[in-house]
Formats: structure tokens, C-alpha cells, sequence
């Protein structure tokens, strides 16, 4: 779907707000509250957790338990359950769409596969990043997962709502919605990660699975930074003239910044994943446990930093 921009207002930020109707702030307080309760339970095992370790040292919760790997990481909850959501959700309708092979975004029963993203991966990615900016990333100081989490709701944003696509997408809107959906199925990627976290922390010995699941997401993540060099190179910046055309420099400017910007975060990520060294990427090697104190947490991406899982001291 082209579309001219003859709209007086330029700025696809404020159209979405002015002519969403709400539908989109409707979803996003809905899903706010609901990360909102998945917060508060996070915290509620941190605190128990704490005051169990406090009460009684030498016979902490089992570090295996629930309780215990939510202590360490009480947003884990959330930041899973979003990105598994977004993952299904973007690479549902990007399989659905290609299978059908009719060039069309809506279904033969008549469903329009780009407004199930509007109206439902939208509001569960936004309102996710910015309740997570609140609960997590301010109280920890954590200003590389705040810049990620900003971008993100700045780029997709525009997005919510077809007045604002048509300016965000210099009159395609079907394109920058699809750019959207596409760029959502680096998700993968964390979900896999938060699944090799639960492994490091419940493995006793080394299994395949762990290695398996250790090259997918070291791999992921290597695509993740092709899928935004590929994106920037052949579907964003061939575009430009196009921007210019219909005064959108500004949010040329945003789309260009922000694919770069997650591009080399990945990389960066992808980086502290793999530095051990790949001969360590098959073998899982049981650290040592001791009972997780609050100023030695696991938070952020620290998780991250192995890629066997061995992160021991070696002495």
C-alpha cells in the first residue's frame, strides 16, 4: 500500500497519537499493567530469597530453585515472555504472508496480517520496553540496555497506526511495517539466550543440548548483525530519495540511526558471547554456586559473557 503524503503534519510520532483513536494506548496500558504484576512478582522471590539467605546463610534455597533464579534476575519473567511473544508473533505472520504467496497481507479468510501487528505485537514489544526502562534499567544503571530499549520505541512507534506508517514510510506503508515485522525476529535470538540461561543454572553435568542451544544463539546473534546490515544496505538506504521527496528526512534519519545502532549492539553482544573462544561453545562446565547476594546479581547481558557457561575463577 502507497501512499502520498498530503498531510499537513510531518511528523509520524504525534499522527499516530493524534489519529490512533487509542486503540494502540488502550493495548499499551493493558500490557503495562501486566508486566507491572510480572515486576512485582519478580521482586516479591528476590526479597524472600534475600531474607531466607539472610536468616539462615549455610542452608540458602537451592540454586536451582524458582526462586533462587529469579532472585538473580527478577525481570527474566518478563523480558521471556516478550520475547517469545514477538518472536511467534512476527515470524507467524512473515510465514503465513510468503506461504500464501499472493502477494497480499491479508488472508484468503479475510484477517490482515499487518494490523494483528499493530494492534498486537506493537503494544506487547512497547509497553515491554518501557515498563523494563522503569523496573530495571534506570534502578541498575544499565544505560546500554536504555539506549536499546529508547530506539526501539522510537523506531517502531510510528508504526501503530497506517497515518503514521504513511509518513514514517514515505508513503509505504506496507513496506515499513514489514520492516518492522522483520526486524522483530532477531527476538529469537533472546528467547533461545534466556533458555541457555536456565541451562547454566540447572545443568549438573554436560549434556548436547547445551551445545546445540550454545550455537544457536552464538549463531543468532552473528545473524542478527547480517539481517541489519542487510536491511540498511538494500531495503533502507536505496529509500532515500524517496524520504526526501515527501519531507521525512527526520524520520529517514530515525530508521537509518536505529538499524544501525541495534546492528552493532548485536555485534557488540555477539562479541562478549564468543570471547572465551569457540572450543568452548560444545562443553558445559559447571561453575560454582553460592548464594546470590544483591550487590552481585546477574542482570543485563552479564549473563551473556560466557558462552560455555564455565565462568569460574580460575585460581
Amino acid at each position: 500500500m502507497t501512499m502520498n503524503n498530503n498531510n499537513n503534519n510531518n511528523n509520524p510520532w504525534v499522527e499516530c497519537f493524534v489519529k490512533g483513536e487509542w486503540i494502540f494506548e488502550t493495548r499499551f496500558l493493558i500490557c503495562s499493567l501486566g508486566y507491572c504484576l510480572l515486576a512485582y512478582i519478580g521482586n516479591t522471590c528476590q526479597k524472600s530469597y534475600f531474607a531466607a539467605v539472610k536468616k539462615d546463610p549455610k542452608n540458602a534455597p537451592d540454586h536451582r530453585s524458582f526462586k533462587a533464579m529469579i532472585a538473580s534476575r527478577p525481570t527474566v519473567i518478563a523480558a521471556t515472555i516478550h520475547s517469545v511473544a514477538t518472536s511467534i508473533i512476527s515470524c507467524g505472520i512473515l510465514i503465513v504472508y510468503y506461504l500464501q504467496g499472493t502477494n497480499s497481507w491479508t488472508t484468503s479468510n479475510g484477517i490482515n496480517l499487518l494490523q494483528i501487528w499493530q494492534t498486537v505485537g506493537l503494544p506487547i514489544s512497547i509497553s515491554y520496553f518501557l515498563t523494563d526502562c522503569y523496573f530495571y534499567c534506570l534502578p541498575r544503571k544499565d544505560a546500554l540496555i536504555f539506549v536499546h530499549h529508547i530506539i526501539m520505541c522510537l523506531c517502531h512507534y510510528p508504526v501503530v497506526h497506517n497515518s503514521g506508517a504513511a509518513l514514517g514510510g514515505a508513503g509505504d506503508i506496507e513496506w515499513v511495517i514489514w520492516l518492522s515485522i522483520i526486524g522483530y525476529t532477531s527476538e529469537v535470538s533472546t528467547a533461545v539466550m534466556n533458555y541457555r540461561w536456565y541451562l547454566i543454572n540447572t545443568l549438573e553435568e554436560n549434556w548436547i543440548g547445551f551445545g546445540i542451544t550454545n550455537t544457536f544463539v552464538a549463531a543468532s546473534w552473528a545473524m542478527r548483525v547480517v539481517m541489519f546490515t542487510y536491511l540498511l544496505v538494500v531495503q533502507i538506504f536505496p529509500r532515500k530519495a524517496e524520504y526526501a521527496e515527501q519531507n521525512q528526512m527526520l524520520s529517514y534519519g530515525v530508521i537509518v540511526f536505529g538499524h544501525a545502532a541495534i546492528g552493532l549492539l548485536s555485534l557488540h553482544w555477539c562479541v562478549v558471547m564468543l570471547r572465551p573462544g569457540l572450543k568452548n561453545l560444545f562443553v558445559f562446565k559447571k561453575k560454582k554456586v553460592k548464594p546470590i547476594e544483591e550487590t552481585t546479581m546477574n542482570h543485563g547481558f552479564s549473563f551473556a559473557e560466557a558462552v560455555s557457561g564455565g565462568n569460574e575463577k580460575k585460581d
